[in-house]
């Protein structure tokens, strides 16, 4: 633990230490996430993406962490920061697509699917591209229709 000075000159010891490696707490977070441990995964990424932003790795491990909490407006801006940061990644898109899907933006879960599909590099990756794009049709199937507004984005005239 490291100790820090406080007020009146005596040395306190913090509750958490301050850990500046960021391959450490990247493989704790990863580790944590892996052990459904959210809350903690997101104290350490936040922690490492603070020293070091522009890491995909770290900020997709984040935005993955942020979906399981439920902190979706976090997990999406964290989840596009990867994919801007590792444009030919797979797995970026593959979970920024999964999102999208959980949150129920099918268009974009798609296009981000396909992307990930596109840039798969093994079998494996595909199954799981394709396993999630058939429960999305399977879903569509049983949907119920409702107005697509696509029609009226911006820059359209609305009347």
């Amino acid at each position: 633990m490291e100790s820090e000075l406080v007020s009146g000159g005596e040395m306190a010891k913090r509750a958490t230490p301050i850990i500046r490696d960021v391959e450490a707490l990247l493989r704790s977070g990863v580790d944590l996430i892996e052990r459904n441990r959210f809350e903690q995964a997101r104290s350490l990424l936040t922690q490492a993406a603070e020293l070091q932003p522009d890491s995909a790795l770290v900020q997709l491990a984040l935005g993955i962490a942020l979906g399981r909490l439920l902190q979706i407006p976090e997990a999406t801006a964290a989840l596009e920061r990867a994919v801007q940061l590792d444009a030919a990644g797979f797995y970026p898109r593959f979970r920024l697509g999964e999102l999208y899907m959980r949150i129920g933006i099918p268009t974009r879960a798609r296009e981000e699917l396909q992307r990930a599909l596109d840039l798969s590099t093994n079998g494996e990756q595909r199954k799981l591209v394709r396993e999630l794009l058939a429960v999305d049709a399977k879903r569509e199937a049983n949907r119920a229709w409702r107005p697509d507004f696509s029609r009226f984005r911006k820059g359209r005239d609305l009347r």
